[in-house]
């Protein structure tokens, strides 16, 4: 149990890594005068594949480019997750940035899980996370 809390820990923290490069990325490609269509694609083409990286590399041990492509099918699970309840949250009467807030914890809670059981289901913990259990 105690391994599988760092694990948790560890995705947190990736989590915010993540948030903080996909930004980077975009801030970097408007700032290089990319038109906005390409920062937006740009960035979210780097941010998925550092994510592919740090999540599987960081928490789950392995980032073997077969598990490439369950990693984007659950993504575009998790993205399509997001804006159905996005949806039902705002039929309900609540704002955009107030729904999305209350989405984080869903959301961070289905993407471990996603991650952990569907795109790196078997994998060893990676090594540094190992001597902790």
């Amino acid at each position: 149990m105690k391994a599988e809390l760092w694990r948790v820990l560890r995705f947190l923290a990736v989590g915010l890594l993540n948030t903080g490069f996909g930004y980077a990325a975009y801030a970097g490609l408007v700032l290089m005068g990319a038109p906005l269509w390409l920062a937006v694609a740009g960035g979210t083409v780097l941010g998925f594949l550092f994510n592919f990286f740090s999540y599987g590399g960081l928490v789950f041990g392995s980032t073997a480019m077969r598990l490439l492509p369950r990693f984007l099918l659950f993504y575009l699970a998790l993205g399509s997750l997001n804006f159905v309840l996005l949806r039902l949250l705002g039929a309900a009467g609540l704002g955009p940035l107030l729904a999305q807030a209350l989405l984080l914890p869903v959301l961070a809670a289905c993407g471990y899980l996603g991650l952990r059981g569907f795109v790196f289901r078997g994998q060893a913990a990676p090594p540094a996370a190992r001597g902790n259990s």
